[in-house]
């Protein structure tokens, strides 16, 4: 863990379950009278919460631009430019919502710096491109996962490449983030799974990293909390909003943690799977994630005891054993879950393993800030090894 560091959180944070029925009032004193609101394509479809916001926000604006986000997939640059082509057209826009998971976040933060800042999405690939503020906007998530609301980050794949690079930076930031859990209850359960075990790699990735220090570090421990407690009702109390209030904020917390932090080998796994073989991104590195910690256990490493003392005290172990006990809660949480534990199901095997390997192998800058030397030929192999049928 570093003793010094630099920490950055730009955000400015609503919560409270059915907070967003002010969203017309807030917006009104904003000052913002032309609005576009972005919308996941199955929120706008299946959500009841968005058919009664929806009306109040229109009611509050002169102009409202409805935009509903393709939900089927990740967001590539060429879908980001076709979006950023029908914001260009408006004749003004003081700001846009933003309503949906991580893709829906990423994509309209990108978006509010394209309709300020010419050229296509490429050009803005990786850290600081763009030059020009953005359109302020309001992030909503529909799912406590990415936590996109409150990062300086939006991940795109580049299908001429067929990889993931985000836009990052200082202007990729939301003006406002809002925690409503209302937004979360009509997400289907796989879909909410997989966002939760996403904001669990978050934390625990950065908690893992190199690169933690004693402000992440803090965020991680609540963060871990909230999600480890709060998660097995996806599956026991789908209907509980307190439980989904309190993962939304683990997953913010989380967000905020990783993105001052780093990530780690199971994120990293997580990336050309999914770009390759269409393995959702949650789910692969819920797969990960467990292994991950098998493995730095079993190479020494016990640092996971400062978690389990958050949420299983046993004050006269050793940090072995409660590092032990800590791989046993991960594993048990994920089947708790029906997470998988193979990827055979997206077509990863036995017989593909070589070309498997030769996707995640570039990844070794991201493996180098796991705690313990983890390399892509030899570890990443048999990691993946163990996760195919």
């Amino acid at each position: 863990m570093r003793d010094t560091f630099f920490f950055q959180l730009d955000n400015r944070l609503h919560y409270g379950i059915g907070w967003s029925r002010g969203l017309g009032d807030f917006v009104k004193a904003q000052g913002w009278h032309h609005v576009a609101i972005l919308v996941d394509e199955g929120v706008a479809a299946h959500s009841p919460y968005y058919a009664e916001i929806k009306p109040l926000l229109a009611a509050a604006v002169d102009s409202l631009t409805e935009i509903k986000m393709r939900g089927s997939e990740e967001p590539s640059y060429d879908y980001l430019d076709q979006v950023a082509d029908q914001l260009r057209r408006l004749p003004a826009l003081d700001g846009i919502v933003a309503i949906g998971g991580g893709s829906a976040l990423d994509s309209a933060k990108a978006l509010a710096c394209l309709r300020t800042n010419p050229g296509p999405a490429l050009d803005y690939r990786g850290f600081d491109k763009v030059t020009v503020p953005p359109v302020p906007t309001i992030c909503i998530p529909s799912t406590a996962g990415t936590g996109s609301e409150v990062t300086i980050n939006a991940v795109f794949t580049d299908k001429s490449e067929q990889r993931k690079l985000g836009i990052n930076g200082r202007y990729l930031n939301a003006t406002y983030a809002v925690l409503d859990a209302e937004w979360t209850m009509s997400a289907p359960a796989s879909v909410a799974i997989s966002s939760g075990m996403d904001a669990l790699v978050h934390t625990l990735e950065s908690f893992m990293t190199g690169n933690a220090n004693p402000l992440t570090r803090a965020l991680n421990r609540e963060a871990f909390r909230l999600l480890y407690t709060n998660l097995p009702s996806l599956i026991d109390a789908p209907g509980d909003k307190v439980k989904r209030q309190a993962l939304l904020l683990g997953s913010y917390l989380a967000a905020a943690g990783l993105f001052n932090s780093g990530s780690g080998i199971a994120g990293a796994l997580s990336y050309p799977i999914g770009v390759h073989f269409k393995v959702p991104h949650g789910i692969a590195g819920g797969i990960f994630i467990a292994s991950v910690v098998d493995f730095n256990v079993a190479h020494g490493w016990y640092d996971y005891a400062e978690l389990l003392d958050v949420v299983e005290p046993h004050p006269d172990w050793t940090a072995e054993q409660k590092s032990k006990r800590f791989a046993e809660a991960m594993h048990a949480l994920a089947d708790h879950l029906g997470v998988p534990k193979t990827l055979g199901q997206w077509g990863i095997t036995r017989a593909n393993l070589d070309h498997v390997v030769s996707l995640v192998t570039p990844l070794q800058a991201a493996f180098n800030q796991n705690p313990i030397p983890f390399t892509g030929e030899t570890d990443a192999r048999a990691m993946l090894a163990l996760h195919t049928a």
